[in-house]
């Protein structure tokens, strides 16, 4: 009788029951619902262990998302997989190759969240996050700022000359010469 023993259990297979390599063999060749359950069903203590390991990652991932990802990617790795070590190993290196890849897949997510934005917050000027390193023609980023202002965010000139304590008429000569600096 062949035993497997693995980090989780020691599994004596039943009369009838297939070996790892030979139940990953059905699977490849079948592709059935009959084999991948019975292939899930063994393989339920590693992804049980794989699973209690991953942190979920929401709204995008619960724990429920990530145990259908692990088998899955179970699934997908038992396909294409012939292995070439003893029997033992074989729910173990599915179940790490597993994990592996849906860990990926979360890291991933959690570095592309957006954060939640709130009512309550306050914004900062629109001008603040402008970051203008490089100069167009002779203007300096004090003079890009100033026509971005007028031309693009459309604030009204008079609010522009009233904020920099000079009359519009002087605040549309600013904008004037900041346009010519950037067109040279």
């Amino acid at each position: 009788m062949e035993t497997c023993r693995t980090d989780l259990e020691i599994h004596e297979p039943a009369k009838g029951e297939l070996s790892w390599s030979d139940l990953l063999a059905v699977y490849r060749n079948e592709r059935s619902q009959v084999s991948a359950a019975e292939l899930l069903d063994r393989l339920a203590p590693w992804l049980t262990n794989a699973r209690k390991a991953l942190l979920a990652a929401p709204p995008f991932a619960d724990d429920d998302d990530i145990a259908q990802q692990l088998r899955l990617e179970v699934l997908a790795k038992a396909a294409r997989w012939v292995p070439q070590c003893a029997d033992q190993w074989i729910p173990r290196k599915l179940a790490e190759e597993a994990e592996r890849r849906v860990r990926r897949v979360l890291q991933r997510e959690r570095r592309r969240q957006p954060v939640e934005l709130d009512d309550r917050m306050p914004a900062k000027p629109l001008e603040d996050r402008l970051v203008l390193e490089t100069p167009v023609g002779r203007a300096s980023a004090a003079d890009i700022r100033l026509i971005y202002r007028y031309h693009v965010a459309g604030e009204p000139l008079e609010e522009m000359a009233r904020r920099a304590g000079i009359t519009p008429r002087q605040m549309r000569r600013r904008i004037q010469r900041a346009k010519a600096r950037a067109r040279t």
